[in-house]
């Protein structure tokens, strides 16, 4: 049978990184993937007694020498949402754990993802025929709730892929059909980061407006990434050193070419969205996540070992 205590450490370890976004402290059925405060608090007390949590940037370089403790993990956020700050923080101070978190830098200060404008579009929209005016994307019926989650789920990949210009445009277009239905602090403010930073918790690149790297040309790419990292270093006044990959599906949003921008802009380990666990022989650069959605203290635990085993 396994146990927490099988997990190796040393060079046959595995680091497994876990992978958040918001949190919330009630459901939100158009959300329903987000992680509520009660779950994380569980699965944080969960890691603090049967794992090692670590910083990613002292695990990863461990991970890398063949150093890494048993039972380690690391635990990240991306984007740079307003709950990290006001339910993560607290849940991760409670347990004396640390985190590393993402940031995309140009929605700090009121901004908004173009995630969550196409939620509160589909949240407010009146009854009847949605149609975001894009050519090629069908129009979608919009009644009762599990309509409008259908067509969150339907429409969010489509939005995501478009040129960056294009969803822009339809963004700022849709934040104005909201008018003051639109919410304007969902992510953090500038003395938000810094106080996470104080905390303890690491600050980590994310791209200036979390844009698909593929999608960019390669001077655009490397601006984003430029742009976010001088902001952030600014505001936390000291250099970054881990990276996320915006959507970051290896091969499909990102590719080699930004794997060596990363590396050539200083960044000393990236993490992307396969879900696996780090090894070893894994680049440090490109080290995969997963998300932890298990809400009980054995469920964590089996989820955890299951991934590891998966990977030695």
């Amino acid at each position: 049978m396994f146990s927490p205590s099988k997990l190796a450490g040393g060079p046959q370890a595995a680091l497994p990184i876990l992978m958040y976004h918001r949190v919330l402290d009630r459901p939100d059925p158009l959300q329903g993937e987000i992680h509520l405060a009660r779950v994380m608090d569980t699965q944080f007390r969960t890691l603090r007694q049967f794992f090692k949590v670590l910083p990613l940037d002292e695990a990863a370089e461990m991970l890398a020498a063949g150093k890494l403790p048993a039972r380690a993990v690391c635990i990240t956020f991306d984007d740079g949402y307003r709950d990290n700050h006001d339910l993560a923080l607290p849940l991760l101070q409670r347990h004396g754990l640390t985190a590393t978190f993402y940031v995309a830098s140009s929605y700090l200060n009121g901004g908004m993802i173009f995630h969550d404008v196409l939620i509160e579009t589909i949240r407010h929209a009146p009854t009847g025929i949605l149609d975001l005016g894009i050519d090629g994307l069908e129009r979608l019926p919009i009644s009762d709730m599990a309509s409008r989650v259908a067509a969150v789920q339907h429409l969010m990949g489509a939005m995501k892929y478009l040129p960056p210009l294009q969803r822009q445009q339809l963004s700022e277009r849709l934040l104005d059909t909201l008018g003051a239905n639109a919410p304007r602090s969902l992510m953090m403010t500038d003395e938000q980061v810094r106080a996470m930073s104080r905390s303890g918790m690491g600050i980590g690149g994310h791209t200036a407006h979390h844009v698909i790297l593929s999608k960019l040309s390669p001077e655009a790419a490397r601006e984003e990434i430029v742009a976010n990292r001088q902001t952030l270093s600014g505001l936390i006044n000291k250099p970054l050193v881990s990276f996320a990959y915006p959507n970051g599906k290896p091969g499909i949003d990102y590719d080699a070419s930004h794997v060596a921008l990363v590396r050539e802009l200083g960044y000393r380990n990236a993490v992307s969205t396969h879900s696996a666990v780090g090894t070893r022989q894994a680049n440090i650069l490109e080290l995969p996540r997963f998300v932890l959605n298990e809400t009980t203290p054995i469920g964590v635990i089996l989820r955890m070992l299951r991934m590891t085993a998966y990977s030695v």
